[in-house]
């Protein structure tokens, strides 16, 4: 995963951390992101989806800190991983220096594609970066013009919330926002550029606080309410922690868009 444009317009921790040329994520929000899908099943639930199929080699578009491409990708796979964001292609390049050889991170959004010089790889994957929202055809025509087998989009497909990512923690008289699935969009924008194969893949995004205070005040920032308004709601959400602290949990569904080359 990648940025979205303006931090002010797109929360820490909104689902879309991809968009345009130049709209790099802050790295607070990609650090918050990054550590809540360390403790997230989001890359665990893309690799059911694939039922053991993987690549020789990957393009990974918007690679974040590689967590949707970890579980399923062999360590031998030569994996390219574009990530404009300065934390999380720090975090693919101790990935890249504690046992993934060979991947490559180079600091480039999705536009620049055409102008990379990239030679075509076995598979180009994308997953919840904002040109399968915005652009999707351009997306997918630079993506095809780089893939030998397979294109492979991830995007949001559950019926609730998906602006920010713990929204779906709270009640939706909370966070107010469209529940439509990104995916009916997508597809409809798609035309008849049909992906070949849709596989749907549950899991749930996690993210860790110091205690319901932390956890109030963040979520209170993120939707633009009084903390007041707010504390209720996360009490009842929130989940105590062993080692200290509270959780909040929001379920997902990806839908895992396959076009076969």
């Amino acid at each position: 995963m990648t940025p979205q444009s303006n931090p002010d317009q797109h929360p820490e921790g909104s689902l879309y951390p991809n968009a345009g040329r130049g709209s790099v994520w802050p790295d607070h929000a990609a650090r918050f992101y990054a550590r809540a899908l360390d403790r997230s099943d989001y890359g665990a639930a893309i690799a059911g989806a694939l039922r053991g199929e993987a690549p020789e080699s990957l393009l990974d578009i918007g690679a974040g800190a590689g967590h949707p491409v970890l579980p399923w990708l062999p360590a031998t796979a030569a994996w390219t991983a574009l990530e404009p964001n300065r934390y999380l292609r720090a975090r693919l390049g101790r990935l890249r220096r504690t046992g993934r050889p060979a991947l490559r991170p180079l600091n480039a959004c999705w536009e620049a594609l055409p102008e990379l010089g990239l030679a075509p790889h076995h598979w180009a994957f994308a997953a919840n970066i904002g040109g399968t929202l915005q652009a999707p055809r351009a997306l997918l025509g630079h993506m095809r013009a780089l893939a030998r087998g397979r294109v492979a989009w991830v995007v949001p497909a559950q019926h609730g919330p998906r602006r920010w990512c713990l929204a779906g923690a709270l009640p939706a008289t909370l966070h107010g926002e469209d529940e439509t699935p990104a995916l009916r969009g997508v597809m409809a924008a798609l035309g008849p550029d049909q992906p070949h194969d849709i596989r749907l893949a549950p899991w749930t995004f996690r993210a860790r606080f110091e205690g319901l205070d932390a956890a109030t005040r963040y979520c209170a920032a993120q939707l633009s309410r009084p903390y007041a308004a707010c504390r209720a709601a996360v009490e009842a959400a929130a989940r105590p922690l062993p080692c200290g602290g509270v959780e909040l949990a929001a379920p997902k569904v990806s839908a895992l868009l396959l076009w076969n080359l």
